[in-house]
């Protein structure tokens, strides 16, 4: 395959004999309210203590042009470190729930606190 072809197919685009295939990406940008929902909950059941404010759910590729779930959670501050243990076993969670849905994308979820909020080891 040569180096054109290769980066038709990792941009989407699939070559067959001389048939260009776009993907339709249409479906993997879309997230429905019950895949939110159920993100949201356990964010907030699992985070909440830890001062969970919101989070920014959208359908992105991760580096491998795979499709993915960016989880972008947000916290409010507090004048009470927030134990890192919070977060162990997030992402198991959060897919066992895509899974009872039937989502595959797999969820990337990255923690945004204040710039002074401090972390209990």
């Amino acid at each position: 395959m040569s180096y054109e072809m290769l980066a038709l197919v990792s941009a989407g685009v699939a070559v067959l004999g001389r048939i260009l295939y776009i993907a339709n990406m249409s479906d993997e940008q879309t997230i429905s309210k019950s895949t939110k929902s159920a993100v949201e909950k356990v964010l907030r059941d699992r985070l909440s203590q830890a001062g969970f404010s919101g989070a920014d759910i959208r359908a992105d590729r991760d580096s491998d042009g795979d499709p993915i779930l960016l989880v972008d959670v947000n916290y409010a501050y507090s004048d009470k470190p927030i134990s890192s243990k919070l977060t162990y076993g997030l992402s198991t969670e959060v897919r066992k729930a895509l899974s009872a849905l039937g989502e595959t994308r797999f969820p990337h979820i990255r923690h945004h606190f204040d710039e002074q909020q401090k972390i209990a080891s």
